[in-house]
C-alpha cells in the first residue's frame, strides 16, 4: 500500500473497528423495546462521532500527517468528505432511533447539535444551490467563522450521548473506544481554538512590492521580518494581511519564488471577490502573516522523464521549480504552458531563459486563441509517449480531472499523475 493512502485507510479502519466491536461486544439491555433499531441508530451515531473527531484532528493541519494523505490539499478533501459522511450518518440516526418519550437536557443537546450542524451544512452548500443562494448569502470569511463552531456542536453531540443513557454505555469496551476517540476530537478542537495560534505563530512579513503583471494578475513580494521561511520549491502557504479588515482572512497561495531567494513571491489572479479586492487594494508596506509551508507537490521525487502541464495562473508552482534550477536538471522535462491569448502570458522571459540554459528542459507555450485548446493528444505528439513518465499538473480542477483520465487512456499510470486540489471549502 502506498504511504499516501494510509491516512484514509486508517480512518476506514477506525470505522471498521467500531462495527466489529458492536458485533463482538454487543450491549445487552431490556430497556429498549425496539432493540435492533436502537442498535442500528447507535452504530450510525458512534460512527459519526469517530468521523467528526477525525475531521477535527485534520483541521489542525498537522504536517506530520501530510505524507499519509498525499499533502495538505488531499487531507482537506478527506476532512470535507468525512464531515459530509458524518452528517449523513447523524441524519439517518435521527430518523431511525426509536423515540422513547424521554425528556431532559440530554435530548435538548442532541436536538441543538443536530440543528446547528444542519445550519452549517446549508450555509456551506447554499452558494451552489440556486434557491438556497438567495437565502444564505455568506462570504467565505463569514462561512469560516461559523464553521469554527463545528467543534462546539460536536461537544454538544458527545454530551448528548452520555446523558441519554444509550445502549453503548452498557458495553465497557465500546464506551472506552468511542469516548477515547471523541476525547481526541475534543482536545483537537480546544488545541485549534486556544493553543494553536500561540505555539505555531504566523511569520511576519512586509509587502515589499505589488507588481501588476496584467489587468487581473499581480506578483506580490513579501519580505520576512525575522527568520526566513524554510520551504521546498512548489509548496504553498496561507497568507493574510492585517492592515485591511477584508484581507485579514487567510487564503492559500503557491510560493512562486525559489527557496534560495530572500523574499517570498506569490502570483495572485483576481478570480473572485477576495482576490479581486486584493488586486486593487494591496499596497507596499502592509503587514502580512504567513502560515506554512504545506504540500508535497515536488518534481524532484519523480522519475527521470517528466511532463509538466500548467493552465493560466497554475504556472506558479512550476515557476518556483524553474527558478530553483541549479544548472541543468537531472530530469528530462517537457513543460506545456497554455493561455487564452498572448496578453495573458506571464513570466515568458524566465521560462524561455530557463529553456535556453537547461538543455533538458523544453518549454511548449501555446494560446487557445491561436492553436485551440491543449489536449493530451497534442502533448503526446510533441513529447512522445507518456507511459512511464511522471506527470505534474496545475490549473482549473475541471482541466486536471479531464487530463488525468486522458493521460491514463494514453498509457500513463495513475500513481505517476500528480496535482494539487485547492477546493478547500
Amino acid at each position: 500500500m502506498r504511504k499516501q493512502n494510509l491516512g484514509n485507510t486508517g480512518i476506514g479502519a477506525l470505522i471498521a473497528a467500531n462495527l466489529l466491536l458492536w458485533l463482538f461486544f454487543l450491549p445487552q439491555s431490556n430497556q429498549y423495546p425496539q432493540y435492533a433499531l436502537q442498535i442500528l441508530g447507535e452504530v450510525l451515531s458512534s460512527s459519526a462521532l469517530i468521523l467528526f473527531a477525525c475531521a477535527l484532528l485534520l483541521s489542525n493541519k498537522p504536517r506530520v500527517l501530510e505524507p499519509y494523505f498525499g499533502g495538505l490539499d488531499k487531507m482537506y478533501v478527506t476532512h470535507k468528505s468525512i464531515a459530509i459522511l458524518a452528517v449523513i450518518l447523524i441524519t439517518f440516526h435521527e430518523l431511525l432511533i426509536p423515540k422513547t418519550g424521554k425528556t431532559g437536557p440530554g435530548i435538548g443537546l442532541g436536538i441543538l447539535a443536530f440543528s446547528c450542524i444542519l445550519a452549517v451544512v446549508l450555509v456551506t452548500i447554499g452558494p451552489r444551490v440556486p434557491v438556497l443562494s438567495r437565502i444564505t448569502r455568506f462570504t467565505y470569511d463569514g462561512w469560516r467563522k461559523i464553521h469554527r463552531f463545528m467543534g462546539l456542536f460536536f461537544i454538544f453531540g458527545f454530551a448528548h450521548m452520555l446523558m441519554v443513557e444509550p445502549l453503548l454505555l452498557h458495553s465497557p469496551v465500546l464506551t472506552v473506544y468511542i469516548c477515547g476517540i471523541s476525547g481526541i476530537g475534543i482536545l483537537a478542537y480546544i488545541y485549534k481554538e486556544f493553543v494553536w495560534g500561540r505555539l505555531r505563530p504566523h511569520k511576519a512579513h512586509i509587502v515589499e512590492g505589488v507588481r501588476k503583471l496584467n489587468g487581473s494578475t499581480a506578483e506580490v513580494v513579501l519580505k520576512p521580518q525575522a527568520g526566513k521561511l524554510a520551504y521546498r520549491a512548489g509548496q504553498f502557504m496561507f497568507v493574510h494581511f492585517e492592515d485591511d479588515k477584508l484581507l485579514a482572512e487567510p487564503h492559500p497561495f503557491t510560493i512562486s519564488s525559489a527557496p534560495r531567494q530572500d523574499n517570498l513571491h506569490i502570483s495572485i489572479k483576481a478570480s473572485g471577490d477576495w482576490t479581486g479586492y486584493l488586486h486593487e487594494n494591496l499596497k507596499a508596506g502592509m503587514l502580512a502573516r504567513v502560515d506554512g509551508p504545506y504540500g508535497l507537490f515536488d518534481y524532484k521525487t519523480g522519475g527521470g522523464k517528466q511532463v509538466w502541464v500548467a493552465g493560466g495562473i497554475g504556472v506558479t508552482p512550476f515557476l518556483s521549480w524553474i527558478r530553483d534550477f541549479d544548472g541543468e536538471s537531472e530530469q528530462e522535462i517537457d513543460f506545456f504552458y497554455t493561455l487564452a491569448s498572448p496578453a495573458e502570458a506571464l513570466f515568458l522571459d524566465e521560462i524561455e531563459g530557463a529553456a535556453a540554459r537547461n538543455k533538458r528542459f523544453h518549454a511548449h507555450v501555446g494560446y487557445t486563441s491561436e492553436t485551440g485548446r491543449l489536449s493530451v493528444q497534442k502533448i503526446v505528439a510533441a513529447s512522445g509517449a507518456v507511459s512511464g513518465k511522471e506527470i505534474y499538473m496545475c490549473g482549473p480542477i475541471g482541466m486536471l480531472l479531464a487530463f488525468r483520465e486522458a493521460f491514463i487512456q494514453q498509457g500513463a499510470h495513475g500513481v505517476n499523475i500528480h496535482y494539487e486540489e485547492f477546493n478547500f471549502r
